[in-house]
């Protein structure tokens, strides 16, 4: 079963303890209803039946991996929980796209969590992002201080955002 949202619709300002959002559910490519948390800390709420709630968080906390806190006991994944994580991944591509349009994006082994390298491309007026993107690994892989430099920019979106989000 592929469960995914989908016109997710996320407003920061309002999110306190949890998102705040809204988005379509998707179940297989069909859509199920509409899902929302108004971001004051309760559980989501569904636009659909009870019963169709219960399938899929029964589905998911029979499929998806385990997790587990401090305490090493090992929790279900529940539908809440697995909706709040594509939320999450939602937001995180975002970001990370944000970031490739605006930089051109270096990770290297000398880099600690959640830092990397960039270089903006609006100091580089005048030259497309493909020749600031050559340019910019031209310089990474001759100078020395770089340690296994990898420009995000030059990989693939589920490549560069394994790579940025394994290191931060």
């Amino acid at each position: 079963m592929n469960i995914e949202l989908k016109n997710v619709k996320h407003y920061e300002s309002m999110s306190e303890e949890t998102y705040c959002f809204e988005a379509s559910l998707y179940v297989d490519g069909e859509r199920v209803g509409a899902v929302s948390n108004r971001g004051i800390g309760g559980c989501h709420d569904y636009d659909f039946d009870r019963k169709t709630e219960t399938k899929l968080n029964e589905w998911c906390k029979a499929n998806l991996p385990k997790w587990s806190m401090f305490d090493d006991e090992e929790y279900d994944t529940d539908l809440e929980l697995h909706i709040f994580n594509l939320v999450t991944e939602f937001l995180d591509s975002k970001h990370l796209k944000s970031l490739l349009n605006k930089a051109v994006m270096v990770m290297d082994d000398r880099c600690k969590a959640g830092e990397a390298f960039e270089w903006k491309f609006s100091k580089y007026k005048g030259r497309s992002k493909a020749d600031v993107v050559r340019g910019v690994m031209n310089v990474v892989n001759k100078r020395e201080e770089f340690v296994n430099p990898v420009v995000l920019n030059a990989l693939s979106f589920k490549d560069a955002k394994s790579i940025y989000f394994q290191k931060s």
